[in-house]
């Protein structure tokens, strides 16, 4: 995706500012009028001025997604797959249980996700009332459809991470617009990623997407998998999760080819991705493939041992079928190393330097959505609904691409096997510890599922005191005194 930014960035930036400075909590340093109460009026006047806003707001969504590595930490550093030599995080994550907070804030400041909402309310607000005449056939539709799944996939993100978070659905483009906001209620914030969700679904096509760097109709159904899940409606999420495959839009990648889905967006298993070309100017000298990998594996670059790796112990134990190809296919071997392994799922570099200067970039997509994820939630749903035999031959399909035996078990222990065959499959996607979340928190005794996932137990009293979300940064809390800590966390951070 080539971000158009000559008419956006302006617009883009300022627009953002008032929201952040509100809902962040950071001190307002705003006039009576934004610098773009003028600017605005000569924006929103042709398609080409939409589709630059909404190219602004992909660049948003991959700037909160990468920044500090946030997905990768939410989603994966908790289950104690990866480990760290870092001695400034190991306490946190060396056994999986973030018993102190994580050193940077990227995963306890909102500010990049409330970037992202805001942009999508301006273009939703804009393109509403935009004459028709204005648009190509069907990309008003279109366009309506991407800012919704925008900040529908913003808000899913936020209240997984952190449960009760401000709503805002309107645009802020002046000062007077900027107000404190209080939390609502993560069941709220949950039903309105829903209804965001099935607004793209109706307004998308399944043609859009643009080689799987923007939303389609298979984007928002693959929410809308996800969302319903988190909630515990499986019926839906079983219905959701059909109608992604029923589509013939998308097919497994061969084992051989799987590492595709991270070098190429247009690959067929993918549904939706975060692309970062060089060619495109998104790559990166910084982010999760410099994370997981070492100058003893590509020479050159900085880093003498992973900041995030697998141990060899950790390894066997979660690939313990010695058929199962994606041992090799996702992880990497360090020379003269043998008490641990690399990530190598995003280990897409370009070499920009010249004969006397080595300059890497990583390439590598940040995947959201591939169907292989859907297929094993839709295993997860039909376990739920007592329908294990179909669970089975959605789990068996995945593990039979891997080249894996075939796994035959029933009721509670099935729920493991296909949470652990996500592990397997999804491992530094950024699914893996809210996998758990969503299979634990509602239940009472949820808790207890923890010991059997994850590499640490959560006790009743920190379950109870919503101890599996993240902290909230404390620039947020000191500047807006209408919200509050998560309950675990006060007195913590």
């Amino acid at each position: 995706m080539k971000i158009k930014y000559l008419r956006y960035k302006k617009l883009g930036i300022i627009l953002a500012i008032t929201l952040s400075s509100s809902i962040m909590g950071c001190e307002k340093q705003l006039d009576n009028e934004l610098e773009n109460k003028t600017y605005e009026k000569t924006f929103w006047q042709s398609e080409n001025d939409v589709n630059g806003a909404l190219s602004g707001a992909y660049g948003l969504l991959r700037k909160a997604l990468n920044n500090q590595n946030s997905f990768f930490i939410w989603g994966d550093l908790p289950t104690g797959v990866f480990a760290t030599d870092d001695t400034n995080i190991q306490g946190a994550y060396n056994t999986g249980g973030f018993g102190v907070p994580y050193r940077e804030d990227g995963a306890h400041n909102w500010a990049h996700w409330y970037r992202v909402i805001d942009l999508s309310n301006l273009v939703i607000e804009n393109v509403t009332r935009m004459p028709d005449d204005k648009f190509s056939a069907g990309s008003k539709s279109n366009f309506l459809g991407e800012a919704y799944f925008l900040r529908g996939l913003a808000y899913f993100y936020m209240t997984r991470a952190w449960g009760d978070v401000p709503l805002q659905l309107t645009a802020t483009t002046n000062a007077e617009q900027a107000v404190y906001i209080a939390a609502t209620p993560a069941a709220d914030i949950l039903k309105q990623v829903i209804a965001d969700g099935q607004k793209a679904s109706a307004l998308l096509t399944w043609e859009g997407g643009q080689s799987k760097i923007r939303a389609s109709k298979g984007a928002a159904l693959s929410l809308l998998t996800h969302a319903t899940a988190w909630d515990n409606d499986y019926n839906k999420t079983r219905l959701y999760a059909d109608s992604v495959l029923s589509s013939g839009r998308f097919q497994l990648q061969t084992i051989e080819n799987i590492n595709l889905v991270f070098k190429n967006s247009s690959e067929p298993e993918n549904i939706f991705v975060i692309s970062q070309r060089e060619s495109d100017k998104e790559s990166s000298n910084q982010g999760i493939a410099f994370s997981t990998i070492s100058n003893d594996i590509v020479n050159g670059l900085s880093r003498q041992i992973p900041e995030y790796y697998v141990s060899t112990t950790k390894l066997a134990t979660l690939y313990d079928d010695p058929n199962d190809k994606r041992r090799s296919q996702f992880y990497m071997a360090r020379p003269n190393v043998t008490t641990n392994v690399a990530l190598w799922k995003y280990s897409v570099f370009q070499n920009v330097g010249t004969t006397n200067s080595v300059t890497w970039r990583a390439e590598n997509n940040l995947v959201i959505y591939r169907l292989a994820d859907i297929v094993l939630l839709k295993s997860e749903a039909l376990n739920a609904l007592n329908n294990d035999a179909e669970a089975l031959k959605a789990l068996n399909l995945i593990r039979k691409r891997a080249g894996a035996t075939a796994i035959q078990s029933s009721g509670t222990n099935l729920k493991r096997d296909i949470l652990l065959e996500r592990q397997r499959e999804l491992a530094g996607e950024g699914h893996n510890y809210f996998d758990v979340v969503r299979n634990s928190y509602k239940s009472p005794t949820g808790y207890l599922l923890y010991s059997q996932l994850l590499s640490w137990t959560m006790e009743p009293a920190r379950f109870a005191a919503k101890g599996y979300y993240w902290p909230i940064s404390n620039q947020i809390l000191n500047g807006n005194k209408l919200l509050s800590q998560i309950p675990w966390w006060r007195g913590r951070i």
